[in-house]
């Protein structure tokens, strides 16, 4: 499994506990309050996925034009650009067993202030 098919399964997991409205955190299920109100949890949480499956649409249309068929296979400074997108989003699934850690992003260890 390749970074991409392994994002693509965890953002439908994600989206099958939205419909059935059961967000996991942890190891606790919280259920939606069943809210129809603007910008509740679970919408924000639909509008997520589909920014998550945006980006990875873009690593794949990216990757046809440029004949990349493997993201580790990818070379040059805007398509390593945009492998470093799907590597930091892998990030947050990082206990899942299907996990590589070999995807895991050198990311910046400093917070700024608010």
């Amino acid at each position: 499994m390749n970074i991409v098919e392994f994002l693509e399964a965890r953002i439908a997991e994600e989206e099958a506990a939205i419909r059935d409205g059961m967000f996991v955190v942890g190891m606790s299920d919280f259920p939606d309050d069943g809210s129809d109100a603007k910008g509740s949890l679970g919408e924000r949480m639909q509008e997520e996925c589909a920014q998550k499956r945006a980006i990875i649409a873009s690593w794949k249309q990216a990757a046809a034009d440029e004949g990349i068929e493997d993201p580790a296979d990818a070379e040059g400074t805007v398509a390593v650009a945009r492998r470093a997108m799907l590597t930091i989003l892998a990030g947050s699934y990082r206990e899942h067993p299907d996990y590589d850690p070999g995807w895991s992003p050198d990311l910046p260890t400093d917070v700024p202030a608010e």
